[in-house]
């Protein structure tokens, strides 16, 4: 388990001794209740109540007791307000399972290592994997959520409603909280799936009220007086404890006369009430424990050196032990009675009464804590605290001091958090943060707001203002962050597409960069290497990416290191070398397994660059799978640039998969994103120019035409590599329109200036569609010449889909291709790949291996198809032959309900029928299912 998580999180709250005080009122009906949810199969309980109502006191009753089972393992999560960042909150899960004790397995181990940058967004990936892993394990389960009220997350209610989906039989979910989250509750309860305690449910009868006043408070009260009590506090325990408390005080000092008219007294809503009582417990603690109280409110978790901090004695310990034996509102959090805390509604209340008798000691509480927790190497908790306080020098100094260990991490949400929350006068005194600063809000495409904590470092650094520190900057610290700032406008340039730019900018950072600063100099290796990818030099940007990755090697950074790696693997990828490409993937994963500390989204990057090479082999199902795990991973944000590239790749394998419905979706996630956003422009005209041959797939080349009018491509007299891409979609156009000349004339260029430049990916497509040209014109030898050429080129890379997508036109090229002799065992695996529809009409020996039997015994009719089916259309026409609405397959699939009804239109169109059943009918007619 990470050293930075809290495990006293992770422990039940211990139950009282019968050496404190006597067994608490014991909820034996409301045991009840939960163990039938438990028996009866239900997937959540949910105890659902205001604060006060015994709900942790509940359930700690009723785990003691599925304890003493050996057949149900418990985990536990005490959970607040921080864990509202979906990474956290999924991070505590995993470690909550893993503590649970007497079970050989390690649930969640494999989807923890993505979960270091806190970021809202989906977490199935991780989800999946432990659903999987619990799935295996045969021992029943419960895992308890207490103090849900704290999470304010969409993206955590999401993550929760996923599990609640998908929950294997032998776990059960247990959330008690102060209000009902956003899950889907009443699914849940017309499945019989959701047990649920409601305050009405938890609140004292009066024979309870009795029994907890006069047994377990030792109180002597009249049934009268139980009774008013019981009213007046409408059952509310925590109510009932503060008056029995008060009580307690009372009779001590005048010998028990006068409670009734006491009781009497308690009357107004609960917020009243409670001040009320907690004025009466505090004033009869002695002073000494009244201001020991206050002085520690300000602490999420006690331990005895911090309380003496805090308090300036030295008896903290032992304080703390006296207010755990006296009942005082306090919480053990681990066996060793090192930690504890205040009971939520107590410690809330004990802040709102520092805050209104020493105001001014708020700050300076806070402010020795963040001390306390520096010295004993809790740098996030030291931040937050000064940060509480307003100690805002302070907490810039522990920013710096942390600031290239978190940067180094890729953490910039966290960086960035901090930053933004320093007055400017302060942050803009460090040139040091201001780099970061300027850094972190380049991730999230905010270039102005950069350069603007940029030009303060270019002041510092000419001396038109003085640092925080006094006197000149040394000269090797005035170069440092000269070359710093030079790799931050070098990454600015990187977003705004400026090649100029980013080859300057990067050469000046190399220059004023030492080499002890291998990290900041492995940047600026890399966006270099970027620069000469961006001019399409790829004989050029090759070394480059060679030597970024020994920079980041020299860095011994692991988040340098796979950025490095994967822009190699980009560059290789343009090379036509695929295989390497998923080699380096697969390295790089194994530094995420062995480091555990990479961004989500780097991994996630990392994952869609991998599935887009699986696809270009073929490997379809192993795309799929790696898209998967990226895209919900990418999803909970960070980079902008990474973002945006892992989404290209996942258009690209939707593209392959003939799954349109799902490539729009896809665009169309994208340009939201851009639209909250500064996405980089080179990403969204990439974005384009997929819509756009996406509609030349779909038919609609009026759309393609308008869109390309819209963009004024013409046939240049000179290739411009930032516009290859959409010159090429150009060049598709003009052959939708017949236009082959012209097509062929701007293919020609294209081709010339791709062979120079060795982007060899890029000349296959660019011969594939020569050859479909001299084809169309019935020049058949050109064709099969231009096209033996492609395959040379193709073959040592693997190159499968590049082909296959060009549909049944180049499926009848190769067939004449393997009948001259051209690469036969090559262009075989070629021919195979294609769909089973579109082969129909080759003339091969191989025929009866790419077909299923019934297809061709129905071969006529298998022709009818106007267009093969998709995977996704294939899996969607086989739930509507299972009788499953569009809902239902929405829900098995994974896709939304728009989704589900395009591709069923799909689906209508190519089988040329007008319903479910005579879709079904039709298929089985075909033999397609």
């Amino acid at each position: 388990m990470s050293s930075e998580l809290l495990q006293t999180k992770l422990f039940v709250p211990r139950r009282p001794t019968e050496r404190q005080q006597p067994a608490l009122v014991s909820r034996t009906h409301l045991i009840e209740k939960l163990n039938q949810g438990l028996q009866q199969g239900c997937k959540l309980s949910l105890i659902s109540a205001p604060a006060g109502f015994g709900k942790t006191t509940l359930l700690t009753e009723w785990v003691a007791i599925l304890q003493l089972a050996t057949a149900n393992r418990v985990a536990w999560l005490s959970l607040d307000e921080a864990d509202s960042e979906l990474p956290r909150f999924l991070t505590y899960v995993v470690a909550a399972l893993d503590q649970v004790d007497g079970r050989e397995a390690t649930f969640g181990q494999s989807g923890l290592r993505f979960l270091q940058l806190p970021q809202p967004s989906p977490a199935e990936v991780v989800l999946t994997a432990l659903i999987n892993e619990i799935a295996d394990n045969p021992n029943q389960l419960v895992l308890v959520l207490d103090d849900y009220h704290h999470i304010h997350a969409p993206a955590v209610d999401e993550a929760l409603a996923f599990l609640l989906d998908h929950l294997p039989p032998q776990m059960h979910l247990v959330i008690a909280t102060r209000d009902d989250p956003h899950l889907p509750f009443s699914r849940l309860r017309v499945r019989g799936q959701l047990m649920e305690l409601r305050a009405a449910d938890l609140r004292f009868s009066l024979s309870e009220t009795a029994e907890f006043l006069n047994q377990v408070m030792g109180l002597t009260l009249s049934v009268e007086d139980v009774a008013a009590l019981e009213r007046r506090t409408e059952g509310w325990i925590a109510g009932l404890q503060l008056a029995a408390l008060a009580l307690q005080g009372h009779i001590s000092l005048s010998g028990g006369k006068d409670s009734t008219k006491l009781i009497q007294s308690f009357s107004g809503s609960h917020r009243f009430v409670m001040d009320y009582l907690i004025e009466e417990v505090l004033e009869q603690q002695s002073a000494e424990v009244q201001r020991f109280l206050l002085q520690t409110a300000v602490l999420d978790q006690l331990a005895g050196s911090l309380c003496d901090t805090l308090t300036g004695q030295h008896d903290g310990q032992e304080t703390l032990e006296m207010l755990e034996h006296a009942n005082l509102f306090i919480i053990p959090l681990d066996e060793e009675r090192h930690w504890y805390r205040y009971h939520h509604l107590f410690a809330d209340l004990l802040r709102q009464r520092l805050r209104q008798s020493q105001p001014e000691n708020m700050a300076i509480l806070q402010g020795r804590a963040s001390e306390w927790y520096d010295q004993n190497g809790f740098v996030d908790e030291a931040i937050k605290y000064a940060l509480r306080a307003e100690a805002f020098e302070q907490a810039a100094d522990l920013i710096e001091k942390a600031a290239e260990t978190v940067w180094g991490r890729g953490e910039d949400t966290k960086l960035r958090q901090w930053l933004d929350t320093l007055p400017t006068g302060i942050l803009f005194a460090k040139p040091q943060l201001c780099i970061f600063h300027a850094w972190s809000l380049l991730a999230t495409g905010q270039q102005d707001a950069a350069e603007r904590s940029l030009h303060i470092v270019d002041q510092v650094v000419n001396y038109s203002i003085k640092p925080s520190a006094p006197g000149r900057l040394p000269d090797a610290d005035t170069k440092q962050l000269r070359g710093r700032a030079a790799a931050t406008r070098a990454f600015i340039a990187f977003y705004q597409g400026n090649v100029p730019g980013m080859i300057q900018f990067s050469q000046q950072a190399l220059e004023h960069l030492p080499q002890k600063d291998a990290a900041w100099r492995s940047v600026a290796t890399n966006i270099l290497g970027d620069a000469y990818d961006f001019q399409g030099e790829v004989e050029a940007a090759y070394p480059a990416r060679l030597e970024g990755v020994e920079a980041s090697k020299a860095a011994g950074n692991c988040y340098q290191i796979i950025i490095a790696n994967l822009k190699l693997a980009l560059t290789l990828r343009t090379r036509g070398q695929l295989a390497q490409v998923v080699e380096i993937c697969q390295q790089q994963l194994y530094i995420v397994d062995e480091y555990g500390n990479c961004p989500p989204v780097l991994v996630g990057w990392l994952m869609a660059v991998w599935g887009e090479a699986l696809a270009e082999m073929n490997d379809l199902d192993g795309a799929i799978r790696q898209m998967k795990k990226g895209i919900a991973l990418v999803e909970r944000g960070g980079d902008l640039a990474m973002i945006g590239w892992s989404y290209i790749c996942l258009i690209r394998v939707l593209f392959t998969q003939r799954d349109f419905a799902a490539a729009e979706e896809a665009i169309q996630k994208m340009e939201y994103i851009d639209r909250d956003n500064d996405m980089p422009a080179w990403i969204t005209n990439l974005v384009a120019a997929w819509r756009a041959k996406l509609w030349l797939a779909q038919g609609k080349l009026e759309t393609a035409v308008g869109w390309a009018e819209e963009r004024k491509l013409t046939i240049p007299e000179a290739s411009s590599f930032s516009l290859e891409r959409e010159h090429i979609i150009l060049a598709r156009i003009l052959m939708a329109q017949g236009r082959h000349n012209d097509a062929a004339r701007l293919l020609q260029r294209l081709l010339t200036a791709a062979k120079a430049n060795g982007r060899t990916a890029r000349v296959i497509e660019i011969l594939l569609l020569q050859a479909l040209i001299s084809q169309a014109e019935g020049d058949m030898t050109r064709a099969i010449t231009v096209l033996s050429e492609a395959i040379a080129q193709a073959e040592p890379g693997g190159f499968i889909r590049t082909f296959v997508d060009e549909g049944q036109p180049m499926a009848e090229l190769l067939s004449a291709a393997l009948g001259r002799g051209d690469a036969p065992s090559y262009v075989k695996r070629l021919l195979a790949a294609f769909p089973t529809a579109a082969a129909k009409s080759i003339h091969l020996n191989i025929q009866a291996k790419i077909q299923k039997p019934k297809l061709v015994q129905n071969s006529a009719e298998a022709l009818e198809i106007v267009e093969p089916l998709s995977e996704r259309e294939l899996e969607v026409l086989q739930r509507i032959s299972e009788g499953l609405t569009n809902r239902e397959i929405a829900e098995r699939l994974y896709l939304s309900l728009n989704t589900v009804k395009v591709h069923t239109r799909n689906i209508y169109g190519k089988l040329g029928v007008h319903n479910r059943t005579q879709a079904a009918a039709k298929a089985r007619e075909l033999g397609i299912l």
